[in-house]
């Protein structure tokens, strides 16, 4: 029999006090109250910018909010741990495209939220930045295959019960602690054993597999430029991966046995991907296969890969199916 519960309450409370961005916020006792917006303060990042939050001595925050792009001439690039949380009344956020990263419980208990608008620049997002929020009930329920994601390109959850995990393509940001203790609910009947993140990711956020036991195999790809603090902690996990790329070298510096997916460099491997274009042939009569949705590539030692524009099928749908 399947026991689910929710990991929130598991892991909230340690995991998420481990969870770090790299712009290094300050302390609660560093916040300066905007002079632009009373209603907003913020903390100075390391680069200059700089993260913002709700003033709780000011009236709370209610209806449609807009986040400020700038407060007191200073560009706002983060939204602060709890920063809006507990702000019951409101009811829809927009972010503007200066935001790079959100941290964990951001606008957690915002309970009539139940719109973001967010850019194409997040680069990190922590935990559950919307939880018990409508709109972050909203968005699991109408997951596909248990992968919650937020503009196609943020991984915020995992729900499923895959024990293989493929990450869908075109996802660029795994969100910390999306498939910690195996995901949002955890089962007695499975573990997640394998992963494969795309070219597509960027950023694989902190605790992002911590404490998936089972987990042995990883295939990372070329296009991660980011792991962060115990992404794989308490797993036996080996990573798989090209020569030179960041996954080797957060292996090495992480002693996390690392195997190359082409040991030669001399070597190469063809790759083939379908799109939603792709035509599938069932017992049919015809005589040729079409290659639109088809694209087949080599890839290299180093992980890059060129298309290869001439190709063709070596037989036919109706020869196939009259031998079978």
């Amino acid at each position: 029999m399947k026991i689910y519960k929710k990991i929130f309450s598991v892991f909230i409370s340690s995991i998420i006090a481990a969870s770090a961005f790299s712009f290094h916020m300050q302390a609660e006792e560093n916040y300066t109250v905007s002079a632009d917006d009373p209603r907003f303060k913020y903390i100075m990042n390391e680069n200059g910018t700089v993260s913002i939050a709700a003033n709780e001595a000011s009236s709370q925050l209610s209806g449609k909010i807009s986040i400020p792009s700038t407060l007191d001439g200073l560009t706002v690039t983060g939204i602060c741990k709890n920063g809006f949380s507990d702000n019951e009344k409101i009811t829809s956020v927009n972010i503007p495209d200066t935001v790079k990263e959100i941290d964990s419980l951001a606008f957690s208990n915002c309970s009539s939220l139940a719109s973001v608008t967010l850019p194409d620049t997040i680069t990190s997002m922590g935990s559950m930045p919307f939880s018990c929020s409508i709109y972050e009930e909203n968005i699991i329920k109408s997951a596909d295959s248990g992968f919650v994601t937020i503009n196609d390109y943020i991984l915020y959850i995992y729900t499923g019960n895959n024990t293989d995990i493929f990450i869908p393509g075109g996802i660029k940001v795994i969100a910390d602690s999306a498939f910690a203790n195996n995901g949002y609910y955890s089962s007695e009947d499975f573990e997640i054993t394998s992963v494969t993140i795309p070219d597509t990711v960027e950023y694989i956020g902190n605790d992002a597999f911590f404490n998936c036991k089972a987990l042995s195999s990883a295939t990372i790809l070329t296009g991660v430029k980011e792991i962060g603090s115990n992404a794989f902690t308490n797993t036996s996990v080996t990573i798989y991966g090209y020569n030179g790329t960041y996954a080797q070298k957060y292996s090495n510096s992480n002693n996390i046995t690392f195997v190359l997916l082409i040991s030669n460099p001399n070597e190469f491997k063809y790759e083939i991907e379908c799109d939603k274009n792709y035509k599938r042939y069932y017992f049919s009569t015809d005589t040729s296969f079409s290659q639109e949705g088809i694209r087949v590539y080599k890839r290299y030692y180093d992980g890059s890969r060129d298309e290869v524009t001439y190709w063709d099928f070596t037989s036919s749908p109706d020869v196939l199916y009259n031998k079978s």
